[in-house]
């Protein structure tokens, strides 16, 4: 497929993608999309690059700044996130699971240290060793079981040591943290102590002192190791919070730090979708199930593949928009598990047809975010929900030569 075969409908929309992409917008990207493909997500790394350096700017140089890569990279693509953030000089990436470092492990090179949050279970050790991950130490277990195979290999290894100052979901509590640590401290290299704010992003919340105090009590009690307290929330709470490490994740992937700091990340995903029907609609006629929308006069509609199946939630169903032809339209009916109708009265005809493109996103103006500000909710749900029906491109391309081990 060749650039001249992109739809004059693809190339009016998303205008204003970005300036780091030489000020194309996404939609001059879809011609990378092959012809049975039906819904895309153009990814902007320029975009990603530009986030991560202004978290960095807002740091001191002995702050080192690592990135959360978790879950996919909350759904843009773990490998192709993290091989340009490595670039762009990232050396800390936060996983959730071994299997997420695995996979990302084989991208990266050598002075890379990849962090698995979830910590470890029996017989995963010599997996964590195998790829040279860095457990997370959350329980009492995790501690048995990585000092045992310490021992056995006869190595002080690397690890984590999570404490829980108040979140109460992942760490040890303090008395736990206590009853183990001159064990942990024989046996463990510990790179650094770790935990995680509860409500950061309130900055009127009293548990972020709480927390704090806590925190830095149980730092005091080890001497002379690093710490690492804040995600992206924390950074913005000022540099009380920053201590040696921090880890900010939906920050680099262009969504807001609060709901008062809309806008202030550059946005990194756009949605596409192609038209599979364009139909007529008379007074009386319903569309969708339950017939949830009844035509008031003569419509024009078309059907896009894209639905619930491909992360575009039903809660969108008779609110949400799409943009076709320069023009904004609204969705109808119930959003299903495939397919989502618009209502394309007015629309120039020469786009109603076929194959054509409907941005569902827009950069900067219409984004991920603002779409998870109607629904009541976060949005990183929104972008670790889009399935794998939906063709990545990346924008630039996000191959590089590293050094590997």
């Amino acid at each position: 497929m060749t650039r001249s075969s992109i739809t004059s409908s693809a190339l009016s929309l998303a205008e204003n993608f970005s300036t780091s992409t030489e000020g194309k917008s996404a939609a001059n990207f879809l011609y990378r999309v092959e012809p049975h493909i039906l819904a895309a997500a153009v990814i902007n790394l320029d975009n990603v690059a530009a986030n991560f350096h202004k978290i960095r700017s807002e740091l001191t140089s002995a702050t080192i700044t690592g990135a959360v890569v978790k879950a996919d990279s909350y759904g843009f693509g773990a490998v192709p996130v993290s091989r340009r953030l490595y670039a762009e000089g990232c050396r800390y990436f936060f996983v959730a699971t071994i299997e997420e470092g695995i996979e990302i492990r084989t991208i990266l090179g050598c002075d890379a240290e990849i962090f698995v949050l979830s910590g470890l279970l029996d017989n995963t050790e010599s997996l964590l060793l195998k790829h040279r991950l860095t457990p997370v130490l959350n329980d009492l277990r995790h501690v048995e079981l990585w000092i045992d195979f310490a021992k056995k290999i006869n190595l002080k290894l690397s690890a984590v040591v999570q404490i829980d100052t108040g979140i109460h979901r992942n760490g040890l509590s303090e008395k736990e943290f206590y009853r183990c640590k001159d064990e942990l401290m024989k046996n463990i290299s510990i790179m650094f102590i770790l935990s995680h704010l509860a409500c950061a992003d309130d900055v009127n919340s009293n548990m972020n002192e709480q927390q704090l105090q806590k925190f830095r009590k149980i730092l005091k009690s080890v001497g002379n190791v690093k710490g690492s307290f804040s995600a992206t929330n924390g950074v913005f709470l000022g540099k009380d919070y920053h201590f040696d490490i921090i880890r900010p994740g939906k920050s680099i992937y262009g969504f807001s730090i609060r709901e008062d700091f809309i806008g202030s990340m550059r946005p990194v995903m756009d949605l596409f979708a192609r038209v599979v029907q364009v139909s007529n609609l008379e007074k009386g006629d319903s569309v969708g199930y339950g017939a949830t929308f009844v035509a008031q006069k003569p419509t024009k509609t078309i059907t896009i593949g894209m639905g619930y199946a491909d992360g575009f939630m039903r809660k969108f169903s008779g609110f949400g928009c799409g943009f076709l032809g320069g023009k904004k339209i609204h969705m109808i009916g119930r959003i299903s598990m495939d397919y989502i109708v618009l209502d394309a009265t007015g629309v120039d005809p020469l786009y109603l047809r076929t194959g054509a493109w409907v941005a569902l996103t827009r950069s900067d103006d219409h984004t991920l975010e603002k779409w998870a500000l109607e629904l009541g909710t976060v949005p990183h749900e929104m972008s670790c929900r889009i399935g794998s029906r939906v063709k990545k491109v990346y924008v630039p391309d996000p191959m590089e030569l590293i050094d590997k081990c």
